[in-house]
């Protein structure tokens, strides 16, 4: 039987991003994002969702926001081994002017409507060229529920998370963090101790597979 490893998509990143991947020897199993309840912390949804896993001493991915909820459930929850992709492992990595916008809510008014449908803007945000591929973004988005999208946009925005120094938390040893050195969403710049992927942007296993 193989062995199942749980993913974590995130937000323009759903189980399709990664339906170009040769996953061998093991099973993926795809968390699926839960409706946040009013005024819902990321450890309280971390704790939610965590449910769906059903492994002791899980194999974990984490893309984009769900890196970051993979994170959160590694808090309580151990792993065998982290692999975060595009990615952040801590607040510091998340850049500056999300942090302002978060300390100002501005993702809690946002109007939903602008981000819900893809455009030459979000194509580029994405780094996604490929017609096959913009027709994957635009379908997700489609799909995404708004409350959940405004709901994971303010988490992003107003995360806490001060780095990996807990003891609950993997090591670097069963962490492994690959980031696209193109990266618009979340720069490489920002991000430390990561696997670069030359000129590669956000969604990595679409896009560079």
């Amino acid at each position: 039987m193989p062995q199942k490893i749980f993913i974590f998509s995130g937000l323009g990143a759903d189980h399709r991003v990664f339906h170009k991947m040769n996953f061998q020897e093991f099973e993926p199993v795809f968390i699926h994002w839960l409706e946040p309840l009013k005024n819902e912390t990321i450890q309280n949804y971390a704790l939610r969702i965590s449910k769906q896993i059903t492994e002791p001493n899980p194999l974990v991915i984490g893309i984009s926001f769900g890196g970051m909820m993979a994170v959160e459930v590694s808090k309580f929850l151990p792993f065998q081994k982290l692999i975060l992709i595009a990615s952040a492992k801590s607040k510091q990595e998340i850049p500056l002017l999300y942090r302002v916008l978060g300390t100002l809510k501005v993702p809690l008014f946002f109007p939903m409507q602008w981000l819900k449908k893809s455009n030459r803007l979000s194509y580029f945000v994405f780094g996604v060229t490929a017609q096959e591929d913009r027709t994957i973004l635009d379908a997700i988005y489609n799909d995404t529920s708004p409350s959940y999208l405004r709901w994971a946009l303010n988490a992003v925005c107003t995360w806490q998370n001060e780095g990996l120094s807990w003891n609950c938390i993997p090591t670097p040893k069963n962490l492994l963090h690959i980031h696209g050195t193109n990266d618009r969403i979340l720069y490489f710049s920002n991000i430390k101790n990561a696997v670069p992927i030359p000129d590669g942007g956000h969604l990595l296993p679409l896009t560079e597979t």
